[in-house]
């Protein structure tokens, strides 16, 4: 983050590139505690990685410690095959998705994979996600892709191809009966679509059979995508994902599904 006028805290456009990795640690560690305070966290599942500028790896949250538990120096630094070249703690053993995807897609930056309540539930459905409330705009034009080889963990290098296949060029993949996986050019943005995914999908959950008659159409959304989750929408939303996680923190408070 970088102070913009008055002081006010905002959001860093563009790749991790230029930042340290005190910084990226730092960054890696808030992004995993909004996904837990916004109802993310899965016991010690669940992991964000964010990529580390010009050193063929990245930072990965490790295994069994809590997303709200994670600390700054537990990050692993991981390299492209799945190989922990820094850290003291147990890798995931579903390194491989975010190793196939950072592979295969040099835009991206950051990975999310999580397993929320409402999206995984929504991906049972198989119907489409519509663009019915503005979350929803996010991920158009389209449906998002789902994954479908398997409902089981991601554990070898194969599977973390086909997920990445499945991803495409979209900032979004539904893993049916298992949870997502979203990526971006930052962790923050990553964290942001997983945010917006589990809302659209919630939403859609509301309406009979998850099937709506009426839904913004390709065009339209498309502008909306633009407008409303615009980097200056992004800047704005996550200072303020910060200053909630501060009082959640403050209190103590564990949401839970």
């Amino acid at each position: 983050m970088a102070k913009g006028k008055g002081g006010k805290v905002v959001a860093k456009q563009g790749k991790a590139s230029g930042l340290s990795e005190a910084e990226l640690r730092r960054r890696l560690t808030e992004a995993c505690k909004i996904l837990a305070m916004e109802g993310q966290g899965d016991a010690v599942w669940g992991h964000v990685t964010v990529r580390r500028p010009g050193a063929g790896t990245f930072l990965m949250k490790p295994a069994e410690v809590g997303i709200e538990e994670v600390k700054p120096a537990d990050h692993l630094e991981v390299d492209l095959d799945g190989k922990v070249v820094r850290g003291r703690l147990k890798r995931h053993s579903e390194v491989f998705i975010h190793a196939e995807v950072l592979r295969a897609r040099p835009d991206v930056c950051a990975v999310v994979h999580t397993h929320p309540i409402y999206a995984t539930v929504f991906g049972a459905l198989g119907v489409p996600l519509r663009p019915i409330t503005h979350e929803g705009c996010n991920f158009a034009p389209g449906d998002v892709p789902r994954f479908t080889e398997t409902t089981d963990l991601i554990v070898t290098p194969d599977r973390g191809r086909a997920v990445a296949r499945s991803l495409g060029d979209r900032n979004a993949v539904i893993l049916v009966s298992h949870g997502i996986v979203t990526c971006a050019p930052t962790v923050e943005q990553a964290v942001v679509h997983a945010l917006l995914l589990d809302i659209a999908a919630r939403n859609q959950l509301l309406l009979p059979g998850g099937i709506p008659k009426h839904w913004t159409s390709d065009e339209e959304a498309l502008v909306k995508r633009d407008r409303i989750y615009s980097w200056a929408n992004h800047a704005q939303r996550w200072p303020y994902l910060l200053r909630k996680l501060k009082v959640w923190e403050r209190r103590g408070t564990r949401r839970t599904r």
